[in-house]
């Protein structure tokens, strides 16, 4: 048995600067000059384990064969200005408007794989891969349309200088983008991959790998359909 995949975002960074971009990412602009998306390659590793000792570090429970986990990480350079602020005590209370918007994307994959694993459960967890890079491929689009929309809001921020509150808005702002980025791309990955290990019967039938993703998809986006109805 093929566990459910496993996905987690990294809690965004609220920074100072420009965000570091590596030589082979990809920039992309929003139609404001305030919002710049950059999307990183995927970073595929495989680890071979144990299958009689799989040793604690190794992410399979029970029946389970093989995994495969990812990770749709994450992170957002943010830049601010205060519009309003007040105090009590020795706190204050400084509103802000975001000025700057800069996200860097990043997708780590890695298959757990057993020292016998075969053609098809190798197959199989090469689903989840081309399932998790296909949603990855548009991951900018949503992370652009997220950040457009969170321009409109203002955020408090309290410390007992201007750049603690600062930094604390930018905590709140960076948590409240990775919420959303989460939940809508961790959602529809977790929803595609649950219905593809049942097409498949989490690799131990002889469905074609590439019929079960794109049926996965197909039912994904009928599901989806159903509940805007």
């Amino acid at each position: 048995m093929i566990a459910v995949q496993k996905l987690k975002t990294l809690i965004a960074a609220a920074l100072l600067g420009t965000p570091l971009i590596g030589p082979a990412s990809m920039s992309f602009a929003a139609n404001s000059d305030l919002i710049s998306v950059t999307k990183e390659p995927p970073i595929v590793q495989i680890k071979t384990f144990d299958h009689a000792n799989p040793g604690p570090e190794v992410p399979i429970k029970g029946r389970e064969a093989a995994t495969t986990h990812c990770s749709f990480d994450y992170v957002v350079d943010i830049g601010l200005q205060s519009v309003s602020s007040r105090r009590n005590g020795d706190i204050y209370s400084h509103t802000f408007k975001i000025t700057r918007l800069a996200v860097r994307l990043n997708l780590p994959i890695t298959f757990w794989l057993p020292d016998t694993v075969n053609r098809r459960l190798r197959e199989h967890e090469d689903g989840h891969r081309q399932i998790y890079e296909e949603i990855y491929s548009n991951a900018e689009k949503t992370a652009e349309r997220q950040a457009q929309e969170l321009l409109s809001e203002t955020f408090i921020g309290q410390g007992k200088t201007l750049d603690e509150a600062q930094n604390d808005a930018k905590t709140k702002i960076g948590i409240e983008l990775n919420r959303r980025y989460g939940n809508e791309i961790l959602a529809y990955a977790k929803m595609v991959t649950q219905l593809y290990d049942n097409a498949t019967r989490s690799g131990t039938n002889r469905t074609p790998v590439f019929l079960a993703i794109r049926e996965s998809f197909l039912q994904a986006w009928f599901m989806n359909l159903t509940k805007k109805r």
